[in-house]
């Protein structure tokens, strides 16, 4: 089914949709190359005001017993939408898991987005606070998310992932969110003084930058098979809502009436990580590591 969404949404769609205690026991089974050739090459990483890299530490998750999906994944995700022209905006997440037979536990965090620039129309912008904030809603599950004990061609179906930002919900899934003409429910989840999270616009009805506020709520599903102990690919099906809670400048009311398409189609791809993508060494790797090495795991769209 096609969904009708505003463009604030989508574009805001980037900020929706794990651990043993030994860094040594971690498997790094995919080479500098991806094992299948479903990836890009490994390239360069853009050396422009890189993000720094912080010491953290792995999960301390029990490994006994753990299966060969065990590890650290970078995941792709790949939105398409429309507006008048197809646009898309692709995520990059790190995937924690440990695997016994069936049961997966599991941990997923956005680490990494760019934006869609609706040509001629407008251009938004993220601001590190709200990369931060979304790196802080890390999602935890543990279950029979495999189809078989026998891994290849195993179907990897765990369950949707919801997050909400900009609002304090009693039922994140189905209360409303807040609007303009109510915000009550509205949080400053970004710090910066207005509800809900902030997006800067370079639009065309504006003379100057302006600032949308929004709250949101994404739900991203994936349904994908496990072609090796390296990759994992399949369907993301994302859910999105969005209100918005105020703007800058009137100039920024046309940006949350046009109606644009979320099309079928989005896909993701989970990729093992290996020791080049461990930039300091630890054992882990992290959101940061996996934003600078985005180029080198999933392509030139992700070059700086």
């Amino acid at each position: 089914m096609v969904r009708r969404r505003s463009l604030a949404l989508v574009v805001t769609a980037a900020l929706a949709l794990g651990c043993g205690p030994d860094p040594e026991a971690v498997p790094f089974l995919r080479t500098e190359r991806c094992p299948t050739g479903e990836c890009a090459a490994d390239g360069g990483v853009s050396d422009a005001a890189p993000e720094p890299i912080v010491d953290e530490p792995l999960e301390d998750w029990d490994e006994e017993g753990a299966g060969l999906l065990t590890g650290i994944f970078a995941v792709e995700a790949t939105i398409r939408a429309r507006v008048v022209i197809e646009i898309e905006t692709r995520q990059i997440f790190r995937l924690r898991i440990v695997q016994r037979g069936r049961s997966i536990k599991q941990k997923v965090t956005l680490c990494s987005f760019k934006l869609p620039v609706v040509e001629d129309v407008a251009t938004l912008h993220i601001s590190p606070a709200i990369i931060a904030l979304m790196r802080s809603k890390v999602i935890e599950s543990e279950g029979d998310f495999l189809s078989s004990e026998s891994l290849l061609g195993a179907e990897y179906d765990p369950p949707p992932a919801l997050v909400v930002v900009g609002a304090d919900l009693a039922d994140p899934k189905a209360d409303p969110l807040p609007t303009e003409e109510d915000t009550s429910l509205a949080i400053d989840e970004d710090g910066d003084g207005h509800p809900g999270v902030t997006l800067s616009a370079d639009v065309l009805t504006c003379k100057n930058r302006e600032q949308l506020y929004v709250a949101l709520r994404t739900s991203a599903g994936l349904a994908g098979v496990v072609k090796t102990p390296d990759l994992i690919s399949g369907e993301a099906d994302v859910a999105l809502d969005q209100s918005p809670l105020g703007y800058s400048d009137p100039c920024m009311s046309t940006v949350s009436k046009i109606n644009i398409l979320i099309e079928p189609g989005s896909t993701f791809r989970a990729v093992r990580t290996s020791a080049a993508d461990d930039i300091d060494g630890n054992g882990n790797v992290s959101c940061p590591e996996l934003a600078r090495r985005g180029e080198a795991l999933f392509g030139e769209y992700w070059a700086e």
